[in-house]
């Protein structure tokens, strides 16, 4: 485990500029053996590219990824600078972190100075002490529900289902409400007879909103007609949410076990062996005496906007760290405290001549009991969140209110607790807590999502009674729902076994990530990344990716009043390009229709968007828009090797006008020519397969809508959605019609769909003729080690076996080496 040392910090020292500064500090790298003095060039070519200023005086300088080779080990090294530098826009640096990576074993420390960041006087401390002890600590880390409200609905409504999937949780209720506010409207929606306010976060939580809801979404004032169809087509979109991120991934497993079991919920992957540690973790003491209540409001308001300014300091370091869920975990928080009902009624409270911190607890309470209450188990998790936010407001009311026993482990162990917060989640110590047990909360809560993103195995929901066990040691077996106490030397055997192998195979995939996917009878399959920033291009290349299959060029062009001219697309491109370093990108052009609110583009509400004017057919209708776009591609693919991807083509006659264009825009820009290819997404365009081979240069099967096309079933549907798998034989023989069409031509073909991340699946697509998978960075690894482990020709054999079976489930049940030995047997 990394740890930053004595002999790697420099007190007291005056530097001139931020040149000077970063020359420092990469002096005190380059003596510690990190790096080669070139790294610092690197580390000042960063500077050019992005702000590396943390914020509260903390800078984290680095260089740029293109530069690695020069990094001997991974290390840190820090420059105080008391007097300050000028880092940005006047902004002082007064701690400098340098930061020489080969790996993520940094991350640790960068996670340490989230604490720093959000609590000043521990900056301004650090800053100006003598004692490198200081610095050292802070870098390696020593009631009942209320009754339902119906409100009569507005004048303008709207009957809309919740699509299938997670319900309206934190993240997409904060998407919901940040669309209200950009209205000139009162927007109120409906769940049977609860009612809420469309701008209060924590009243559409409490409408405990499942997917297949009917909601009724009403509206008035000024802007009502625009802020219902915006806000009705935003719901059927999913509000954002994709969902993903929310299950867990723990497949249910038998094992047998001599000693004392409890059976939980498995809400994080893994299993871990130690002593259990029972963890009361705070108690709120309240002060009772009162001022004005003018000045009481004053106290909370002001509360409120410092534990939003420290979320704002967390959303920024998880952003800057690729850290997404953590990212959209603490956003949800910051629309948690932005909610103007949650205030108003601690606000009116305060009249009654209470203590801010009184009121603001007592009213945070009722929140977490009544989200308590609600039915759906994943709305229920969110009461967690509530109070974590809860307990962040009331520390600035009154630090003495919050009485925290802080966590000391003496050894590594399991942790068990009635609940944990996100944020003491997310400070967990993962080299001391080997697990952790929960008596209340669920599989999706942030708290679980949170412990998988840390690797830490969870149960959770275990009932109150494991705040009384005791036991020396105990295994937690994720994947069996167990926690097993008195655990027999047997029992311990076989964790120790199991825990050995997942080790084994996640470190095995990490280790390996950048080898090629070569499988065992030399036929390689390229792995690489779906993107939608430049960022998220930095990860596929951190994962061992090794190019990017489709960036998704749709986040330029949302979300916005006027469409992004060409200037601002070509250096978003660029950015991506550079990024990627000598890596090929596939760009998909502008993939939008009926079902998304684009107010300059005018587009008309359909009956059935999916049906209707979108993907290339909407590009070929606003010609300017599309010619704008393939310039700003063909200037920025001189910085790297592009693709260009048109989506949605069903017809022949739009990919030679999509190609017509493309070329007109090459020739105005001067650029060299680059590779067409289309999404392969809707089946006229498998029918055509053979005809579109001989015009494009490649195919990608968007393997999600072919699914929905193919079957005759919306992904997004209550009812149907669980069924439209892209393991279907249907699909899978569709696939097939691709792969062979493409190479009775010469041409290759990939897959950008969800399904390219599981590994059965891409052996399975390999075996039918992919020879793309593209994928979310951090299923990477796995893919990869998968397809290594593999030989294509019983990668064939398993796709032959697919091809015969009549249903998902049973193409979901094979094995690659059981079905590929059975059929070499027929």
């Amino acid at each position: 485990m990394l740890h930053v040392t004595a002999d790697a910090i420099a007190l007291g020292r005056e530097v001139a500029d931020k040149d000077a500064a970063i020359a420092q500090v990469g002096d005190l790298m380059v003596q510690a053996g990190f790096m080669d003095p070139g790294y610092i060039d690197s580390m000042r070519g960063r500077e050019q590219e992005a702000n590396t200023l943390l914020g509260n005086g903390i800078a984290i300088p680095h260089g740029l990824q293109k530069d690695r080779e020069l990094i001997h080990r991974t290390g840190v090294a820090v420059l105080q600078v008391p007097a300050g530098v000028d880092w940005k826009d006047g902004e002082k640096a007064h701690v400098i972190v340098g930061i020489a990576a080969r790996s993520d074993e940094h991350i640790r420390i960068l996670s340490n100075l989230t604490d720093v960041l959000a609590d000043e006087t521990l900056a301004r401390d650090l800053a100006q002490t003598d004692d490198v002890n200081l610095l050292l600590a802070a870098l390696n880390g020593d009631t009942a529900p209320a009754e339902p409200v119906r409100l009569s609905d507005y004048e303008y409504q709207s009957v809309v289902h919740y699509p299938a999937g997670a319900g309206l949780h934190a993240r997409p209720a904060t998407f919901f409400t940040e669309l209200a506010a950009t209205f000139e409207a009162d927007v109120r929606v409906r769940n049977g007879d609860r009612s809420a306010d469309g701008q209060s976060m924590s009243a559409l939580l409490r409408l405990g909103v499942t997917g297949g809801c009917e909601l009724v979404v009403s509206t008035q004032g000024p802007q009502a007609e625009e802020a219902l169809a915006a806000l009705t087509a935003a719901i059927r979109d999913g509000l954002g949410d994709s969902g993903e991120p929310e299950e867990a991934p723990v497949a249910a497993t038998e094992r047998a076990y001599a000693g004392v079991c409890c059976r939980g919920i498995a809400a994080a992957p893994g299993i871990a062996v130690g002593p259990l540690m029972t963890w009361h973790s705070t108690e709120v003491v309240l002060q009772e005496e009162a001022g004005e209540p003018a000045v009481e409001q004053a106290r909370l308001r002001q509360a409120v906007a410092a534990a939003t300014a420290e979320i704002d300091d967390l959303v920024r370091h998880a952003e800057a760290h690729q850290q997404r869920d953590e990212a959209g975990i603490f956003s949800a928080h910051r629309g948690l405290l932005a909610d103007p009902d949650l205030l108003q009624r601690a606000e009116q409270a305060l009249t009654a001549g209470v203590s801010a911190p009184v009121a603001w607890w007592h009213c945070i309470q009722k929140e977490v009991e009544s989200l308590r209450a609600l039915v759906d188990e994943r709305l229920a998790g969110r009461a967690s969140d509530m109070e974590d936010v809860g307990v962040r407001v009331l520390r600035h009311l009154d630090p003495s209110a919050v009485r925290t026993r802080a966590l000391e482990l003496g050894e590594p162990g399991i942790l068990v607790a009635h609940d944990l917060t996100p944020t003491e989640t997310a400070t967990l110590d993962r080299d001391r807590v080997l697990g952790f047990v929960t008596a209340v909360g669920g599989p999706t809560s942030h708290t679980a999502i949170l412990a998988r993103s840390l690797g830490i195995p969870a149960l959770v929901g275990m009932g109150p009674e494991v705040l009384n066990l005791r036991s020396e040691q105990a295994i937690v077996d994720a994947a069996a729902g167990l926690l097993v106490t008195d655990p027999t030397d047997q029992d311990l055997k076989l964790a120790e076994v199991v825990c050995a192998q997942a080790t084994r195979d996640h470190q095995r995939a990490w280790d390996s990530r950048f080898e090629p996917a070569l499988t065992r009878d030399a036929e390689r399959i390229e792995v690489v990344g779906n993107i939608g920033s430049a960022a998220e291009a930095q990860a596929v290349v951190d994962h061992g990716g090794e190019g990017v299959g489709l960036l998704r060029t749709e986040f330029l062009f949302l979300g916005r009043d006027s469409a992004p001219d060409e200037d601002e697309q070509y250096a978003e491109y660029r950015a991506m390009i550079e990024a990627l370093n000598g890596f090929p990108l596939i760009i998909r052009t502008l993939d939008i229709g009926g079902d998304k609110q684009v107010p300059y583009l005018n587009l008309q509400a359909e009956d059935n968007p999916f049906l209707g004017v979108r993907g290339i057919r909407l590009c070929l209708r606003e010609e300017a828009l599309f010619r704008t776009q393939l310039r700003a591609i063909y200037r920025a693919s001189r910085h790297g090797p592009v693709k260009i991807m048109f989506p949605m083509v069903g017809l022949l006659e739009e990919l030679r006008q999509a190609r017509a264009l493309a070329e007109s825009a090459r020739i105005e820009v001067g650029a060299d020519p680059v590779d067409l290819g289309i999404m392969i997404e809707v089946p006229s365009a498998v029918a055509l397969a053979d005809a579109f081979a001989q015009e494009a240069d490649f195919f990608s099967i968007g393997t999600n809508d072919l699914t929905q096309y193919t079957l005759a079933m919306d992904r997004m549907h209550p009812a149907l959605a669980a069924q439209a798998d892209a393991l279907h034989p249907a699909v899978l023989r569709m696939i097939q019609l691709t792969c062979e069409a493409a190479a009775r031509h010469g041409r290759w073909v990939g897959v950008c769909g969800g399904v390219a991340a599981e590994p059965l699946a891409a052996c399975i697509l390999a075996g039918l003729g992919v020879n793309e998978l593209s994928m979310n960075a951090a299923a990477i690894p796995a893919v990869k080690l998968a397809l290594r482990q593999a030989r294509l020709s019983d990668c064939r054999t398993l796709a032959r076996q697919a091809l015969t079976r009549t249903t998902a489930a049973e193409v979901q049940a094979l094995d690659l080496q059981a079905d590929a030995g059975e059929a070499d047997h027929d």
